[in-house]
């Protein structure tokens, strides 16, 4: 007895895959997930590059020490972040999503300064502006980026 099963061609399969993984992803909001992933790692260069520069180049103290000073508040600054980028990205409208992510910039740094380094009014004015034109920059950018494509004429 000879049995024979026909399969189906290489290019249907392929085609179905892609079918899938196309579906898949608009089922989860990868652009949402992007935004707030970027935001947070966004988050922690804040915390670990940008802020202790602004500090240092203030003579407050070295990169260094402020990084270590610093150290215990990345996972809040990725969470803050992470909020304000997916906040950015809803908006679709690049200056609006450079209004909030900046804003979450200047009050996460205003935060982090009190935190770390104390209330004084020059060190506090630094770390909010420097947290206001990071976020400014990194909210028009997700913002821009990530909007939902227009949809097609039918």
């Amino acid at each position: 007895m000879n049995v024979t099963a026909e399969l189906p061609s290489r290019g249907h399969m392929i085609k179905r895959l892609n079918n899938f993984i196309l579906a898949t992803m608009k089922k989860i909001r990868l652009r949402s997930v992007g935004a707030v992933f970027l935001g947070g790692f966004a988050g922690i260069s804040f915390n670990s590059t940008i802020l202790p520069t602004v500090i240092s180049s203030l003579g407050f103290m070295d990169e260094f020490s402020a990084r270590w000073e610093l150290g215990g508040y990345a996972v809040y600054s990725f969470m803050f972040w992470a909020v304000g980028a997916w906040a950015a990205r809803k908006t679709e409208n690049p200056m609006a999503g450079a209004a909030i992510l900046g804003l979450v910039g200047a009050a996460s740094g205003a935060v982090l300064t009190i935190a770390a380094f104390g209330s004084e009014t020059q060190l506090l004015l630094a770390g909010a502006g420097g947290g206001l034109v990071y976020g400014g920059i990194g909210g028009m950018l997700i913002a821009n980026s990530l909007r939902e494509p227009a949809s097609e004429p039918a």
